[in-house]
């Protein structure tokens, strides 16, 4: 877990924006870590052409002595007694003793050029060190954050539970009260068999009235009047509307 408190976390999230009027640090450092490497592959690649150059003078040089060796032992073979010196062994010292400073310097561009690479390798060692420290700093950073989001998230679902708990029994509890509270409805009596066959035999009654009614009112609309002309029957029965038992049943 991150070393930062809560009360660290909240400054951090509570604390005033700065604006930025000239170039981000972030960017500055992000230049700087790319041309780091860049610069040290191009001193390299100089350092490479120069060793090459310095080899093939090298080279050149250890020819040369050569010569002046070769020549030095033909000197001696031919005995040759003379007080001059010799241009020839001159230049064989000459060589030998700048051969003799080229090796020097190479060896001491050698352990200079050993001394860079150690130093850029811890370099970068330190740099991927302190990025990796960063990043897990910043994701410990992000961690604490979600959890306080999550516990929150948490903390608000549990109250909204609760609530809805509480909403239900209340509802509940007013159904139980008002069902309490209503008054009872009293059951109907219950019919005895005389009654029973009085309702089956009045409702038989009404049903033969409905249809005798129904059975007139389609008679008089058929006859009582055709494209209007009016009918005998509906005179004589208008003229005397007194009606036999008979004829009406």
């Amino acid at each position: 877990m991150s070393t930062y408190t809560t009360e660290q976390i909240n400054a951090a999230m509570t604390a005033p924006v700065e604006m930025v009027t000239g170039p981000r640090t972030a960017k500055l450092i992000a230049k700087a870590r790319i041309a780091a490497p860049i610069a040290a592959a191009e001193a390299a690649k100089e350092r490479k052409h120069r060793l090459a150059a310095e080899k093939r003078e090298a080279r050149k040089q250890r020819k040369l002595d050569r010569i002046a060796k070769k020549a030095q032992k033909a000197d001696k073979a031919n005995k040759r007694k003379t007080k001059v010196v010799k241009p020839i062994t001159v230049l064989a010292n000459a060589a030998a003793k700048a051969a003799k400073t080229r090796r020097k310097s190479l060896t001491a561009q050698k352990k200079a050029h050993s001394a860079f690479k150690k130093e850029l390798k811890t370099t970068r060692r330190n740099l991927m060190t302190g990025w990796k420290e960063q990043a897990r700093s910043q994701k410990d950073i992000e961690r604490a954050v979600a959890l306080i989001f999550k516990a929150e998230e948490k903390r608000k679902k549990k109250e909204a539970k609760a609530a809805n708990k509480l909403a239900k029994e209340e509802e509940a509890a007013a159904k139980k009260a008002a069902k309490a509270a209503k008054v009872a409805t009293p059951k109907r009596a219950k019919l005895t068999d005389a009654q029973k066959l009085a309702n089956k035999a009045k409702r038989a009654y009404q049903t033969e009235l409905n249809r005798r009614a129904k059975w007139e009112r389609e008679f008089q609309a058929k006859f009582n009047q055709v494209e209007g002309i009016m009918n005998p029957f509906t005179e004589k029965l208008n003229e005397d509307p007194e009606l036999e038992d008979g004829f009406v049943c």
